[in-house]
């Protein structure tokens, strides 16, 4: 048992009801239990308590002993003078009392609490799995609705909207440099998201711009600042991309990242940074303004239209500077597109919506979500296998959040899928 359960209990009355009384004898009847409070103060409040013949209204707190009352300090807090009831698992005999020193009712619940609820709770409670209730899942997936979805995808956007305010504080509210950073980073796999992020925040946008007719200063400014241009070289190309970017090193006193930060180990050649930024490059030269066109992408066919580009004639035939190979797929993939579309589009979308309080962009955000592929990924894999199948990015995203924000922390008490098996 412990407090959290406990409210759980009585939040929902799962414990017999029947000939309740105080510890003291006197006979109890709830005719409303009070409302949940997420705030300091008493757990309950607004309840209505029958004690003997007298109904009072009032609040109610819930402690796991009754001497928990003191190891908090409630006698000397005059926001716990309104209580009406104290509300135990155990009486260990000591009543709870007011700052006059007034006694205050006690209800112990032990002996009463629905036993099947124990039981499903500690089986959750001891689960080592992803999902806790992942064994319960044919119970459970049923409760996995359209509305409860929709609520997880947009605690994830909310969260989402919390890191790009930061981002647009930093960048003196350019939305334009929010996007350019949240595209460099998901073009960046895996590894080598915070260096792309950290490449597109090591230059304004003004700089590119002076430059967004030039393809080979943008990719010498690019590759130059992330370390990649600090060698000699053979290729002639590779080589004239160094002269490049030490002429507007010294014109603009950059400060290039250190190359160490890139990480090349388990990477696909076509996600290696060097055709990354590349590809990077190729869309700061088609779109000068990379979020006023994303504002006009209504559908997924348009996003991905927005991320077509064609890198220059050196990068069809070099995943690395230096390094020929085969012909390559140098243009962003479909999976790619999708993936920018999720974590980038989608919620700046959403959160410029909140900013100027216009919805039309938050449903826009949420639509694109709706009508993109489903995300493929190991997580999803194992929702998929339990029953619950994602239709598309709407859904998976509201998946990851339901893991990551809820059975990550155990808060099963606070998830749909878990009140549903408990009650």
């Amino acid at each position: 048992m412990n407090e959290q359960l406990l409210r759980f209990v009585w939040k929902f009355r799962l414990f017999n009801t029947e000939s309740l009384t105080t510890t003291s004898g006197e006979k109890v009847q709830l005719v409303h239990q009070g409302i949940a409070n997420s705030d300091a103060g008493p757990d309950f409040q607004n309840a209505k308590i029958r004690i003997g013949e007298t109904l009072w209204a009032g609040n109610v707190e819930l402690h796991i002993k009754s001497s928990d009352w003191f190891l908090h300090h409630h006698q000397r807090d005059a926001a716990y003078n309104n209580v009406i009831l104290h509300v135990v698992f155990k009486d260990d005999g000591k009543q709870a009392v007011r700052e006059n020193g007034e006694p205050i009712p006690v209800l112990k619940l032990e002996g009463r609490i629905n036993r099947t609820t124990l039981t499903r709770y500690e089986q959750l409670a001891n689960r080592k799995k992803q999902i806790h209730c992942a064994d319960f899942f044919p119970e459970a997936a049923e409760d996995i609705t359209n509305s409860f979805l929709s609520g997880l995808l947009v605690e994830r956007l909310e969260r989402k909207v919390q890191r790009i305010n930061e981002m647009l504080t930093e960048s003196k509210g350019d939305w334009e440099h929010v996007m350019f950073r949240l595209i460099a980073r998901y073009l960046g796999a895996g590894v080598n998201r915070e260096p792309m992020e950290l490449l597109a925040k090591s230059l304004p946008l003004t700089v590119y711009a002076k430059y967004s007719d030039e393809p080979m200063q943008t990719e010498a400014l690019l590759l130059g600042q992330a370390g990649l241009l600090d060698q000699n070289f053979d290729d002639d190309y590779a080589a004239q991309l160094r002269k490049e970017y030490l002429y507007l090193k010294r014109l603009h006193q950059l400060e290039p990242l250190p190359r160490h930060v890139w990480k090349l180990l388990r990477l696909r050649p076509a996600n290696f940074p060097d055709i990354r930024i590349a590809q990077l490059a190729s869309l700061l030269i088609k779109h000068k303004h990379l979020f006023s066109a994303a504002r006009n992408c209504f559908n997924v066919k348009s996003v991905h239209r927005l991320f077509e580009t064609e890198v220059s004639e050196y990068w069809k035939t070099h995943y690395l500077l230096d390094k020929k190979s085969a012909r390559v797929k140098y243009n962003i993939g479909t999976s790619t597109k999708n993936v920018l579309l999720i974590n980038a589009v989608a919620p700046v979308l959403f959160a410029y919506g909140k900013y100027k309080d216009e919805d039309k962009y938050c449903e826009q955000s949420m639509e694109l979500l709706e009508t993109c592929q489903p995300e493929n990924n190991a997580l999803l894999t194992y929702w998929k296998s339990h029953s619950v199948q994602a239709k598309n990015a709407f859904d998976t995203q509201a998946l990851i959040q339901l893991r990551t924000a809820y059975c990550e922390n155990f808060r099963c008490l606070e998830c749909r899928v878990g009140l549903q098996l408990l009650k």
